[in-house]
């Protein structure tokens, strides 16, 4: 039996109500009061209509009755621009003094290179294209997915948006090439302008590179300087103006503000690369406002197959014609369960860059104004100049970082998420069916009580069943067994489920694990930093028979805040809007509430009763914070050592285990750039070996631990640390240990700082 949709007690995730008060309220009350009761729609599935044409060529029929749209080319209008024109006339001057030759002949040359780059990048958007695609899709998507879910109320407040007549960004996390596939259907089904497409210029292949041209993609590259060190300009600005005439002349874009699909099942840290692009047509006058919808999607399995390779250490295979034709053969012959699209609430642009402003200014940072941000439009990490105005890189990410949040939090949870996430945090050694069915039934109960989109319902041992055929026999294995009495008799028969823990196979499981990590993080980060904090006692059997082993709040949020600095390139944490320091303190008062640790009372001399009403006698609104941190540093919590709470907390110690490993191991390896430098494949490699070693002896047990992702992210904290340095040489990116850690003492005590949250509590 396959589980349907569940009822969803909130039609969406409404955006900030710190950043964006009043897109909050607007657009979302008149669509709630049209549709009160929310269910999942099969946007695959056409019903027949009333004619007999519509009955027996019901796709065909669907599909002549689409809107039409124009979609403008802005050739010319780019070309015309004069920002560009002065970029041409210097590449113009470049070439003169390159080439030695006249002025006339290099300015021909670098109009028809700027031409050609516009034409090799424009999108070609066609709606006769979109429409035959469109017919081709309802006949080829459901012979490989089962059924691709949408909410009606989404689709109808989509609806309402786009009639504000104000451009439409669509910013989805990246999972599947299937994306912006999924996106563009839902517009064209549902008679909306499909965006314009940012694509990676690897897709601009044979026929396909023409195809998704037409469907509205427009080609950038994955590396926009032709030789490193030295910015493209004339590249670089094309694309800025190709991207606001293209506002301007009423375009919808969609873009992937992480950059590229997630090779680990979590969400990547953003690039605001295009996204400045677009703050910068707002911040010019091009465009009066625009509305940002961040977009989260899911699948029960991957339709790209999987990323082991790359995360293993080996390169990336490029697309092809015939590497194309052959996966698409390959998944349309799959099963790959449901798809679950979600439109977040729709934000306005204007609205985030006032408010980040006020609270820029707020936190006396040099006031920002418009005006001072219209400076700095040049400068942006798009346009490629030296010159960095802060404030304005700063307003770029912080605006990405809460999109990445805000769509992350929103991601529908699948079947399969849930069975991974289980069998490998809490049953690596297996378990049966029914204490499966037990654990998912109170994950469950936790994701629903949080109201997480749980994006399934029915039956658990249905959901489960289901989940498993899903992720197939080469990522969890299933066998009957029988348990017999002492005579041989079978008593009773069992049905056995084991992730496959081998690699590569564990890695790929893995992914679909991570999908669950941004909702139990921060309970993880606290549960670890307690573990770190906490090794002398939380093991002593002395300590154990005495039950009293405590920890004060303010050390526990200190080792806290370590390991979020530590894994910053993993997960973002929080809002931008918010404080983490908040946000740990939160986290562990709600941990208090499960019983897992109980906050002391607190006790007082008479002495310390008498201070506490003379200081209060004297109380000042500026000494506020430090009473309250006095507060907190008094704040004492008890640890329960009831095998219930034991259980929890390892369960919780468990889920950054295999990061922290591997984030160890590259510390670990600091050591062997003492006195050399080494390029980042070699170190990456060597990383990769020494997981290797350790998970030959014993010492690792994760072996999702071999990723490559996270040391490239280790290599990003050493460098925040100012641990690293790198230079370029030729294309090679290579590392050296800066001077006061360039020995074997310093190389360890970076070791030791990340080490500390390596620990295994004794649960037995």
């Amino acid at each position: 039996m396959t589980p349907t949709m569940k009822q969803k007690t909130s039609f969406l995730r409404y955006c900030c109500y710190t950043c964006t008060p009043t897109s909050r309220d607007s657009l979302v009350s008149a669509v709630t009061k049209q549709q009160r009761q929310q269910f999942g729609l099969n946007i695959l599935v056409v019903k027949s209509g009333s004619t007999f044409f519509s009955k027996v060529f019901n796709y065909v029929s669907q599909v002549s009755n689409f809107k039409r749209f124009d979609y403008p080319m802005v050739t010319q209008t780019v070309l015309n621009n004069e920002k560009l024109k002065e970029v041409i006339n210097l590449s113009a001057c470049e070439i003169a003094n390159n080439e030695n030759c006249n002025e006339k002949k290099a300015l021909a040359k670098a109009k028809i290179k700027a031409k050609n780059i516009l034409l090799q990048m424009e999108s070609r958007c066609s709606d006769i294209l979109l429409k035959i695609v469109a017919w081709l899709l309802y006949k080829l998507l459901p012979s490989f997915i089962q059924s691709a879910i949408v909410l009606p109320s989404q689709v109808e407040l989509l609806k309402k948006t786009n009639d504000t007549g104000l451009p439409l960004v669509f910013l989805p996390l990246h999972r599947s090439h299937l994306d912006y596939i999924m996106i563009s259907f839902i517009m064209v089904v549902n008679n909306m302008r499909n965006p314009l497409i940012a694509a990676g210029d690897n897709l601009r292949i044979p026929f396909f590179g023409w195809l998704l041209r037409g469907l509205g993609a427009f080609f950038i590259k994955r590396r926009m300087d032709a030789v490193i060190g030295r910015k493209d300009i004339l590249y670089r600005t094309i694309l800025q103006t190709y991207i606001m005439e293209s506002l301007r002349a009423g375009h919808n874009m969609e873009l992937f503000v992480e950059g590229g699909r997630t090779r680990t099942g979590k969400p990547c840290m953003p690039k605001g690369g295009i996204l400045s692009v677009i703050i910068d047509a707002y911040m010019e006058g091009t465009i009066e406002d625009a509305l940002l919808i961040p977009v989260a999607m899911n699948y029960e399995r991957l339709v790209d197959g999987n990323f082991v390779r790359e995360q293993l250490g080996q390169p990336k295979k490029m697309e092809t014609f015939a590497s194309t034709i052959k996966a698409m053969w390959s998944t349309l012959r799959g099963h790959y369960g449901i798809v679950k699209i979600d439109f977040c609430q729709p934000f306005s642009l204007r609205e985030m860059v006032k408010t980040f402003q006020a609270q820029q200014n707020k936190a006396i940072i040099k006031p920002l104004s418009e005006g001072s941000l219209k400076s700095s439009i040049s400068s942006t990490s798009i346009y490629g100049t030296d010159i960095v105005v802060e404030e304005h890189r700063q307003l770029v990410d912080r605006i990405a970082r809460h999109i990445v949040y805000d769509s992350s939090k929103s991601t529908p949870i699948m079947s399969t998420n849930v069975v991974a996430f289980l069998l490998l945090s809490r049953f690596r050694d297996g378990c049966t069916l029914d204490k499966l069915i037990k654990a998912f039934d109170l994950i469950r109960q936790e994701l629903e009580r949080s109201n997480k989109d749980v994006a399934f319902c029915g039956e658990s041992i249905d959901i489960i069943k289901h989940a498993l055929d899903i992720l197939g026999p080469d990522l969890v294995t299933r066998q009957r067994q029988e348990i017999t009495d002492v005579d041989g008799q079978s008593v009773e028969s069992i049905i056995a489920i084991r992730p496959m823990l081998t690699l590569p196979n564990v890695i790929e499981l893995s992914y679909y694990s991570n999908t669950m990590l941004v909702h139990y993080v921060m309970d993880s980060i606290i549960i670890t930093a307690l573990y770190a904090e906490l090794q002398s006692e939380i093991n002593d059997p002395v300590a154990i028979a005495e039950n009293n082993i405590t920890i004060y709040q303010h050390s526990l949020i200190e080792r806290a805040l370590k390991l979020c600095d530590i894994l910053r390139y993993e997960f973002i944490f929080c809002r931008p809007c918010q404080e983490l320091r908040d946000v740990v303190v939160e986290t562990i008062q709600n941990l208090s509430y499960t019983g897992i640790i109980t906050q002391k009372e607190e006790t007082y001399l008479e002495e310390e009763l008498w201070s506490k009403r003379y200081a209060k006698s004297f109380d000042d609104s500026s000494d506020e914070e430090y009473y309250r941190e006095q507060k907190v540093q008094k704040v004492q919590y008890k640890l329960s050592l009831m095998p219930e709470h034991s259980t929890r907390m390892e369960f919780l110690h468990t889920i950054l285990r295999p990061l922290i490993d591997t984030y160890i191991c590259s510390a670990f390896n600091l050591r062997k750039l003492v006195g050399h430098s080494l390029c980042e494949r070699d170190f990456i490699q060597e990383v990769l070996s020494e997981i290797k070693t350790n998970l030959d002896t014993g010492s690792f047990s994760y072996g999702e631990s071999l990723c490559v992702d996270p040391i490239k992210n280790s290599l990003k904290l050493f460098e925040k640390w100012d641990v690293l340095e790198c230079y370029m040489q030729e294309s090679l990116k290579m590392f050296y240990l800066k001077e006061e850690y360039d020995k074997d003492q310093a190389a360890e005590n970076i070791y030791e700082t990340v080490a500390v949250f390596k620990w295994t509590r004794n649960v037995d």
